[in-house]
C-alpha cells in the first residue's frame, strides 16, 4: 500500500511539473505572438464575459478531481478486487485439477485391485 501510494505521489508530481512546463511554454509563445498582434488589435475590456470564461476554465480544469489519498484508496480497492478474482479463478482451477487427480487415483486403485484379485469373489478374510 505504501509503495503504491509513493508511486502515485511521484506520478502526480511529474504530472504537475509537466503542466507547469506546458503553461510556461504556452505563455512564452503567447507573449511573442501577443507582442506581434498588440499593435494591430484593440485591447479587450477586462470584465468582458469571454475573458472571464477563458480564465476560469483553466483554473477549474487544473483542480484535481480526486485527492491523492482518494486515488490511493481507489487503487487499493481495485487491487483487492483484482486479487479476489484471481484467487477465485485459482481455486476453481485447483479444485478442478484435484478432482481430476482424485478420479485418476480411484481408477488406478480399482485397476490394481482388479489385477491382484481378478474375478475371484472377495471375502472378508482376503
Amino acid at each position: 500500500t505504501e509503495q503504491i501510494f509513493e508511486n502515485i505521489k511521484q506520478e502526480y508530481s511529474r504530472y504537475q511539473r509537466r503542466r507547469q512546463l506546458e503553461v510556461s511554454f504556452n505563455q512564452s509563445e503567447g507573449c511573442s505572438a501577443g507582442e506581434a498582434n498588440s499593435h494591430t488589435s484593440a485591447p479587450a475590456a477586462p470584465n468582458s464575459p469571454g475573458k472571464r470564461s477563458a480564465v476560469a476554465n483553466p483554473v477549474k480544469r487544473d483542480q484535481p478531481t480526486f485527492t491523492l489519498r482518494q486515488v490511493g484508496v481507489l487503487c487499493e480497492r481495485l487491487l483487492k478486487d483484482h486479487e479476489e478474482k484471481i484467487r477465485e479463478e485459482y481455486e476453481q482451477i485447483l479444485n478442478l485439477k484435484l478432482a481430476e487427480q482424485y478420479e485418476s487415483f480411484v481408477k488406478f486403485t480399482h485397476d490394481q485391485i482388479m489385477r491382484r484379485y481378478g474375478a475371484r469373489p472377495a471375502s472378508y478374510v482376503s
